[in-house]
């Protein structure tokens, strides 16, 4: 920046090549130099991480119902639907076009420091119902509670509909039954499970279980 009098451009106000000019104060006039480059608010990079956001807002919406449940003890006013998209951004791919695509066996629907137990999951379609069999643990420790309660997700891709059961806890063995939607095939079903500490501020990272 440059401060200046000139008798013969008087009060200026223009500009010239890469430099502006204005009048300032005291009969000064100003010149200053522009910038030689603008930043571009469209860069590839930028427009990847805005359709992965587009798309992982959207899918929060349809997951609501576990992700409620499976990002407890929140901090700074965050929301379930902020970690949930927070959690999901490698779940998303954006191709040249930046069209999102969604990869439902990536996608986390709860997230914490619990230990996840061993469960398996059965697909009846003639009964129309989905079995969930668990193992019951005998060993306890921080991660690892007797009462917490296994909670099993049915996401449901063509419908973007979902069931969220709460099963049994760690130290029961034993099956739950799961009556399917109308109109729901095994193809189009996806399966999380995770474990939630009986207050339900506790959860274990969610896993894909593939049916059997």
């Amino acid at each position: 920046m440059a401060l200046f009098k000139s008798f013969l451009l008087g009060d200026v106000r223009k500009s010239v090549a890469n430099v502006t000019m204005y009048a300032g104060a005291n009969g000064y006039s100003i010149a200053r130099g522009k910038r030689s480059t603008v930043r571009n608010p469209k860069t590839p990079g930028q427009l990847t991480q805005r359709a992965k956001l587009k798309a992982l807002e959207e899918t929060s919406r349809y997951f609501a119902p576990a992700a409620a449940l499976g990002f407890p003890g929140r901090k700074g006013g965050r929301t379930f639907y902020n970690a949930f998209v927070q959690n999901n951004m490698e779940a998303v791919t954006v191709d040249e076009n930046y069209v999102p695509t969604v990869d439902h066996e990536k996608l986390k629907c709860a997230a914490g420091s619990l230990q996840n137990s061993k469960v398996t999951v059965t697909v009846n379609e003639e009964s129309h119902k989905v079995i969930v069999s668990q193992e019951a643990q005998t060993r306890w420790n921080a991660v690892a509670n007797p009462t917490d309660v296994l909670h099993v997700v049915v996401y449901e891709k063509t419908g973007k509909t979902m069931i969220v059961e709460p099963c049994r806890s760690r130290q029961e063995a034993g099956s739950t039954s799961i009556a399917m939607d109308e109109g729901w095939s095994k193809e189009n079903l996806v399966f999380y499970a995770f474990m939630l500490s009986k207050d339900k501020r506790k959860a274990s990272n969610s896993v894909v279980v593939q049916p059997e």
